[in-house]
Formats: structure tokens, C-alpha cells, sequence
């Protein structure tokens, strides 16, 4: 269900150039991951991970940001399709962090939902009756 076809991973549809876990471990939770863009660099800690459905991160370095926690959320749409939910909550940032923030989780979203339409569609066995 819901995340793009294929698992394209985030260093492929979203605006990092790399991503990466501290020690080179597994994305799960309590896993420590660095992404960069240069000249940005953050390193976030992940709370929830369930592939293809949710995924929940708290931003500990890199922007000027305090207590920064998201969930990302992938949901069969009704009609088709899959419904992104990207719920951010933070205790405090300035007005231009506020703006970059939002600026970055909606190119995210745009950038997800292309990965997900640009996926070629699960080969399905042709039945004939």
C-alpha cells in the first residue's frame, strides 16, 4: 500500500542528496539518520517505522528549530491513489524556520506523490477465462 511502487528510497524522490543511518544500521526506530543538501545538514531520530504506511521522526541537529517531531502517513485514497499525511509539530522556531519548514514538507509531498505516479504498476499475472 501507498508508498511508491518499487520503494524508491527518500535520496531518489526527495531534495536530499543523501541518507544516511549513523553506523550504517537499518531504518527503524530508536535508528539515528543524517540527510544532507548541502549546505544543509540534519540529523533526526526515528520514532515509529512501518514501511509503506508511516513513518515518525523527531529533527535533533541542523536547523534552528526546538522540540521538531513529524509523522509522515501513507492511506489508500478512496477512488484510488494514496493519501499523504505529513503532521509537524514543533515547540518553537523563528518566522524564516517556520517558513523553510513548511516550504520543505510541502516539496516533499509533491515530490513523494511524483515518485509514487512515476512508478511503473506491479506486473500482474494475464488471467484468461
Amino acid at each position: 500500500m501507498g508508498a511508491p511502487r518499487g520503494r524508491v528510497g527518500w535520496a531518489e524522490w526527495g531534495s536530499w542528496s543523501s541518507v544516511e543511518v549513523e553506523g550504517g544500521g537499518k531504518q527503524q526506530p530508536g535508528a539515528f539518520r543524517v540527510l544532507v543538501n548541502r549546505p544543509f545538514r540534519v540529523r533526526e531520530r526515528i520514532t515509529e517505522w512501518e514501511p509503506g504506511e508511516r513513518i515518525g521522526y523527531e529533527l535533533l541537529e541542523g536547523m534552528r528549530v526546538r522540540g521538531y517531531r513529524s509523522t509522515v502517513t501513507l492511506e489508500e485514497a478512496p477512488g484510488g491513489g494514496t493519501l499523504i499525511r505529513w503532521r509537524s509539530v514543533y515547540d518553537h522556531a523563528g518566522p524564516l524556520t517556520t517558513l523553510l519548514l513548511r516550504l520543505a514538507v510541502r516539496d516533499s509531498c509533491k515530490r513523494l506523490a511524483k515518485a509514487a505516479s512515476d512508478q511503473p504498476a506491479p506486473r500482474q499475472d494475464a488471467t484468461h477465462s
